[in-house]
């Protein structure tokens, strides 16, 4: 897997104003040998079931992912739902929403293994997830429009839902990228926070 997590800021017409990305180069490469040859049903797979897993679920949702079963019939499989209270699962919805959100800072601290948030969280926003299965890539996101200029120099990925041995909502950090030089973001502005996963 390789990541790629880009910042765009447009003004209020839209414009792009700044673009980041950080493995930019590495992603691109990636991707076009990935291009270069056909998928194989694993990766297709892997796909469908982390969307079905990283998309927003409320409480007492449910996601989904289609497919074939051995003998060619058309089926759904439950990836998440609500399994009930005092059954509590990470991917159980019956108690907590099970989605991600991304976050943004101004802490250009370098990031660590042991990170469990972002070093100053200045905002963030549930994700919107899409999946490219004939690229094999996953796209997770999230917009944020400013009220005053704004520094950014670090986002996160972090994953809500039921934490074992009881019924209670967390957040969990999944990424924590620092973003060299900072990213301004004038009022009126809005940051796009994009994360791209490529499953070769």
């Amino acid at each position: 897997m390789v990541k790629m997590v880009e910042l765009v800021v447009t003004d209020a017409d839209g414009r792009v104003v700044n673009h980041v990305a950080v493995n930019e180069d590495l992603f691109k490469e990636v991707l076009d040998r990935v291009r270069s040859r056909q998928h194989d049903l694993a990766t297709v797979w892997y796909l469908r079931i982390l969307k079905a897993i990283f998309d927003a679920t409320g409480i007492g949702g449910m996601t989904q992912a289609s497919f074939a079963d051995v003998s060619g019939a058309s089926r759904t499989q439950n990836i998440k739902g609500s399994l009930g209270i005092g059954i509590p699962v990470f991917f159980n919805t019956s108690a907590c929403s099970n989605r991600l959100w991304v976050g943004y800072g101004n802490s250009s601290a370098t990031p660590t293994r042991s990170d469990y948030r972002l070093g100053n969280k200045l905002g963030e926003g549930v994700a919107g997830v899409t999946a490219d299965e004939a690229h094999g890539t996953l796209t997770i996101s999230a917009s944020f429009t400013m009220s005053v200029d704004t520094t950014v120099c670090e986002v996160g990925l972090e994953w809500e839902g039921t934490v074992s041995g009881g019924a209670t909502c967390y957040k969990v950090l999944l990424d924590r990228t620092v973003i060299p030089g900072c990213v301004t973001v004038a009022a009126n502005q809005t940051l796009a926070v994009v994360y791209r996963f490529i499953f070769p």
